[in-house]
């Protein structure tokens, strides 16, 4: 493990601002609340969460509900946070709003200042900024006032260390520092926020964006430097690539940097479930950590290292998230694959090597890996017999399709975000396709792990969506490719 030299005092998640600006995703007033008290499961005693920009009429009501809804729950050692324009008019927006505190934002940076601020001088920029940190700090009171120096990587370190001084004699209790484009390397990023730490005495966050895949190294990279808060979204959502992922950051700095972030990581699958469905974002399979494919094994030589010293390929500690290790059935799969399946039954050592090679074989033959009841199936076959009375219990897993049809008026993309988080919120991945014909949405369901569970989902579906005029589902019994 690493020497530790990160000194965290703040995880801000951005999951219901920053990521909110991914492209496509809105997220509605309840579906803001939920993540918002999961988050603050999360992460428990540090939560601070960014929640949105109440001077958009169409966000404050987001803003409202939940800072609403943690009054009412008592979580009071949360910090709620409006983010602001540098205009008296947003502060006092937050501010009617009753969030805890404010985060405004201005960038100083040269092409921001002429082509997004119509060429507004760095001169009246910093006025600016000053005038407003004092306004919501002395005026307004807010108990936290942070400042973003957007695009601050674009900005020479004479300038960013000129602006800091600025916001810092204004009052202000959190400098941000952003890599807003995604723009620069590790260790220029560490080398940019030792140089402010050592200028400034008010505490630094960083907030880096991936448009490179760096957000996560350089997130590591400023808190090296001597920051001290760092800012994250689920699943890495924001603008253009999003930014830091929470439960990579927050696992590498625990893994590495021996920190303790305080999160709990079992309540992290969840939390990644809903905000997939909530924004219409599945979690790529390659994901770290939470990607399906991060926990599961296919190659024979990496089974047989696994199945006898889990490190022999894992890193990840899956007990942790209340995940576990998967493996496939396949063309490539070990031999001690079926024999850990098989474990206490006595099988003779020739009709094993006939189950393995017909697994390999129908997988290659079907272009696909088999699933465990596909497996169990096989070994009854070659052993003309289940081989014990509790081999298989529970492994029914099915595929659907589901056919849908609904009414002219419907809010489609409205019903698909529905739809997606009823099946997620129960762990199942769902592929939900507009069709011409006489149905209008087909849903491709996979491994469902009961008939029972089935017909329970697509009841509630019915009842719980009136645009759907009608449904018919369809069990899959095998796929080709």
């Amino acid at each position: 493990m690493a020497e530790a030299k990160i000194a965290l005092q703040r995880i801000l998640d951005t999951t219901l601002r920053e990521g909110e600006q991914t492209p496509g995703v809105y997220f509605k007033p309840e579906e803001k609340c939920a993540i918002a008290e999961m988050l603050y499961r999360v992460l428990a005693k540090k939560t601070v969460l960014e929640i949105g920009q109440p001077y958009s009429p169409k966000y404050r009501e987001g803003v409202e509900a939940v800072v609403k809804l943690f009054k009412e729950k008592g979580y009071r050692d949360a910090v709620l946070l409006s983010h602001c324009r540098t205009l008296k008019a947003d502060v006092e927006v937050a501010q009617e709003c009753e969030t805890d505190g404010v985060v405004v934002v201005l960038a100083p940076s040269e092409k921001h200042l002429m082509y997004k601020l119509d060429g507004l001088p760095l001169e009246k920029a910093l006025q600016r900024i000053g005038e407003i940190i004092e306004f919501a700090k002395k005026d307004l009171g807010f108990k936290v006032v942070q400042y973003t120096m957007e695009d601050a990587t674009s900005v020479p370190l004479e300038t960013l260390i000129q602006v800091s001084h600025v916001a810092e004699e204004a009052g202000v209790d959190v400098l941000r520092i952003p890599d807003t484009k995604g723009q620069v390397e590790p260790s220029r990023f560490r080398s940019i926020i030792e140089t402010l730490v050592k200028n400034v005495r008010v505490p630094v966050d960083v907030h880096c964006h991936n448009d490179r895949g760096l957000a996560v190294a350089n997130s590591v990279a400023g808190l090296m430097g001597g920051a001290t808060g760092v800012h994250v979204a689920v699943m890495g959502l924001g603008e253009r690539c999003g930014i830091a992922d929470l439960a990579t950051l927050m696992d590498n700095l625990e893994t590495f940097y021996g920190v303790d972030t305080g999160v709990n990581f079992k309540e992290i699958p969840p939390l990644y479930r809903y905000v997939s469905a909530a924004s219409g974002i599945p979690i790529p399979p390659t994901f770290p950590i939470l990607g399906y494919f991060a926990r599961v094994h296919k190659a024979g030589s990496h089974q047989k290292g696994v199945l006898r010293c889990p490190e022999t390929y894992e890193t990840i500690n899956w007990e942790k998230y209340g995940l576990k290790r998967e493996f496939e059935f396949g063309a490539m799969q070990s031999k001690e694959l079926v024999e850990k399946l098989l474990e206490g039954c006595e099988v003779p050592k020739e009709v094993k090597a006939a189950i393995i090679d017909n697994i390999r074989d129908i997988s290659m033959a079907k272009g696909r890996p088999l699933r465990r009841p596909e497996v169990w199936r096989i070994i009854e076959e070659k052993l003309g017999t289940p081989p014990s009375d509790q081999a298989g219990t529970g492994e029914t897993e099915l595929d659907a399709l589901i056919f849908l049809k609904v009414k002219p008026a419907c809010d489609e993309l409205s019903l698909v975000k529905r739809i997606r988080k009823k099946f997620l919120e129960n762990s199942l991945p769902v592929r939900i396709r507009d069709v011409s014909g006489d149905w209008d949405f087909i849903l491709d369901v996979r491994g469902i792990r009961s008939p029972q569970l089935l017909d329970r989902l697509t009841g509630e579906i019915r009842r719980e969506n009136r645009e759907i005029l009608e449904t018919s589902t369809s069990i899959v019994f095998d796929e080709y490719k």
